[in-house]
């Protein structure tokens, strides 16, 4: 697989120079994962990020409510988007997780050694933390939809 030819398919990585795209290129491992599977499990250490190359992904949040625990698909993943970023903020540990939906390849991320990428190189930094900005802002509006359908339904 070209990985940076891929990359270069996402459009927050046409704004950088072919040197950030490089240095993605080499950090990334290419992975695999079938369907039904999970790929990163919530609650474990945040030590790997992914982008999705084929396949699709659920987000899933398992809840504990004392006598028994739900998951829930909070929203799905497909190609050229990113997933398992809970590393790249700060997190300690994955705050969800993810279930291939199908046969999924993905490209994967040491964080601490693409968080040290992105302080020697604060556009490819920019570039990345606008891709998790518009992430979490993309799962918030998903997540206000499921609510308001919700509350719609037991009004």
């Amino acid at each position: 697989m070209d990985v940076k030819a891929f990359l270069k398919t996402i459009p927050e990585f046409e704004q950088l120079p072919d040197a950030g795209v490089e240095l993605m290129a080499k950090l990334a491992k290419v992975g695999e994962v079938k369907a039904g599977s999970m790929v990163d499990v919530q609650g474990e250490p945040a030590t790997k990020f992914y982008i999705l190359v084929s396949g699709r992904l659920g987000v899933v949040l398992e809840l504990d409510f004392g006598v028994t625990k739900k998951t829930y698909m909070v929203t799905s993943v497909g190609p050229g988007q990113m997933f398992a970023y809970s590393g790249l903020v700060g997190n300690p540990h994955y705050t969800a997780g993810s279930r291939a939906m199908a046969n999924s390849t993905f490209l994967e991320f040491d964080v601490a050694k693409l968080n040290e990428a992105l302080e020697e190189d604060p556009r490819l930094g920019r570039v990345m933390m606008k891709m998790v900005a518009q992430t979490i802002a993309s799962r918030l509006r998903a997540m206000q939809l499921q609510l308001a359908q919700q509350y719609a339904l037991s009004e």
